[in-house]
């Protein structure tokens, strides 16, 4: 607190106390994209959240597909958008100098000649502006209608990023740089031009549109999921199908809440008595009676196609049999979904699968294999390339084969005590000769990595860094790494491969 003492204001900061300005003021900023503060510091602070919102990066977004597609309309937009602002900005300022001119007049305004014809040009001046402003207005809106045909390229890239953002959730080691991911999108654009039989120009507004969206989307998924582990990609892939189909309005609410939290509104003692407990668990039939609220017409059906429904309940893969009745032609994907979260929730992971399959594509429902050599070439030595560990696998061979497979050099510094020294003198002439530095074990140094950052955060701005050096770090999951590093960096996640096909894959890669 502030204290007065004779004419001084002091402020206490330990134990000692110092002189305070009025004028003083402190500025704090955090690159937590969702931090959370003690109700201490918020009441003390003023909290002001600069992350990007889903219109605020919509509209970004809009304007960088639309320079890319179409440059001058774009430059077109941002010219007319500095000359409104500047003719109201000058509209202002008229107003602004006849209210002056008027506060300052003594005696009669019409013996005031400077007066009168200041009056008098800022009459003629308006007029021309306020006709300039209308025809730069009118101009400025068939300009946003020529752009709106991008509108939704926009938006599939809005919804992927705040798709990517919210994975942090799921695990610490999932953070993604905007600016990173705009760049993306910027490569993506171009890339596409090059993936159909038709030139881009043969190709209407909504065919090359759709073009964009097909490529970005799928190219989000691979590049993410090399950095997911198992257990994560079908839940980024169904995670990107629902917000996608939710935009389009075709994820009804009840029925998403029922599939993601299950059923639990209808107490026991509302609920008809389970006729079929011979084969059908209370849950189960707990779950039908709340599937009635989204399935109209299923208990009657259990009722008269009871043989029907035990066949399909007991059946090996129930997402793949045909439901009792013309079920199949009453319920959409989602609520076929949540008859088997309802019934069989031992399938769910396989309907699941079939679902994003079925209304985001095949290549969502089957992520690609690691192939550490195609990272390593989408890499620059300004790019980090972490190993996410997993119990019992050690990416250190995998990293000395490519290196000698590209006559690389690899100096490999186990981290632990006493390492910092050697791992800073390592990078420094790794950046100037131009070798690999893999530092291991991050996790067992946590309080060694603000350093870390500090060190490639000052290299990158530099910029004086051979273009053959890398920086190769292995860590297990810590919520403690640094956001930066795992934002600048290229994730890789390191699990044995689960199942034959999955081998065979990464046998022949």
């Amino acid at each position: 607190s502030i204290t007065k003492i004779g004419n001084r204001s002091v402020i206490k900061l330990g134990d000692k106390e110092i002189d305070y300005n009025e004028s003083f003021r402190f500025y704090i900023t955090t690159n937590m994209g969702n931090p959370h503060y003690t109700p201490e510091v918020s009441t003390k602070t003023t909290v002001i959240n600069f992350a990007v919102k889903e219109q605020g990066l919509e509209a970004q977004l809009l304007g960088i597909v639309v320079n890319q597609e179409q440059p001058s309309l774009e430059k077109q937009k941002s010219d007319l958008t500095v000359k409104v602002a500047t003719g109201k900005r000058k509209l202002i300022d008229l107003e602004n100098n006849i209210l002056r001119l008027l506060a300052e007049s003594k005696g009669s305004l019409l013996d005031d000649i400077e007066l009168v014809d200041t009056l008098q040009v800022s009459k003629v001046t308006a007029e021309d502006v306020t006709q300039q402003l209308k025809v730069s207005e009118e101009t400025e809106r068939k300009i946003d209608a020529a752009r709106e045909g991008y509108r939704s390229a926009a938006v599939r890239s809005s919804i992927a990023y705040f798709v990517l953002h919210d994975l942090s959730k799921v695990d610490p080691m999932y953070q993604y740089s905007l600016d990173s991911y705009v760049d993306l999108f910027v490569k993506n654009i171009e890339d596409s031009r090059s993936i159909t039989k038709k030139d881009s120009a043969e190709l209407s507004l909504v065919e090359r549109v759709q073009v964009i969206n097909d490529y970005h989307t799928l190219s989000v998924y691979k590049s993410t999921c090399i950095g997911l582990f198992e257990r994560h990609k079908l839940l980024f892939s169904l995670q990107l199908c629902f917000n996608i189909m939710k935009q389009k309005g075709e994820i009804p609410q009840r029925e998403f809440s029922f599939f993601s939290q299950g059923g639990s509104s209808i107490g026991i003692d509302k609920q008809e008595p389970n006729a079929h407990a011979s084969w059908l668990g209370d849950k189960a039939w707990s779950n039908v009676n709340e599937l009635e609220l989204i399935c109209d017409g299923l208990k009657a059906g259990f009722e008269e196609y009871a043989e029907d429904w035990r066949n399909w309940y007991t059946s090996e893969k129930p997402e793949e049999t045909a439901l009792p009745e013309d079920w199949d032609k009453k319920v959409s994907d989602l609520q076929k979904m949540c008859m088997i979260r309802a019934l069989r929730p031992d399938r769910v992971v396989f309907a699941a699968s079939a679902f994003v399959s079925k209304n985001l594509g095949a290549a969502f429902a089957d992520p690609p294999s690691f192939d550490l050599a195609k990272i390593y070439h989408k890499s620059t030595s300004k790019t980090p390339l972490i190993f996410v560990l997993s119990p019992g696998v050690d990416p250190t061979e995998q990293v000395q084969m490519l290196a000698d497979s590209m006559s690389r050099h690899v100096f490999q510094v186990a981290l632990g005590q006493g390492q910092a020294p050697v791992a800073v003198k390592a990078i420094k002439d790794a950046q100037k000769d131009g070798y690999w530095v893999l530092l291991a074990n991050c996790h067992l140094m946590l309080s060694w990595m603000p350093d870390l950052e500090s060190l490639v955060e000052a290299s990158c701005e530099k910029g004086e860094m051979h273009k053959n050096y890398r920086l190769w770090l292995s860590s297990s999951p810590d919520p403690k790494f640094p956001l930066s590093l795992l934002q600048r960096g290229i994730k890789m996640t390191t699990e044995p491969p689960r199942g034959l096909r999955p081998n065979m894959k990464k046998m022949y890669n």
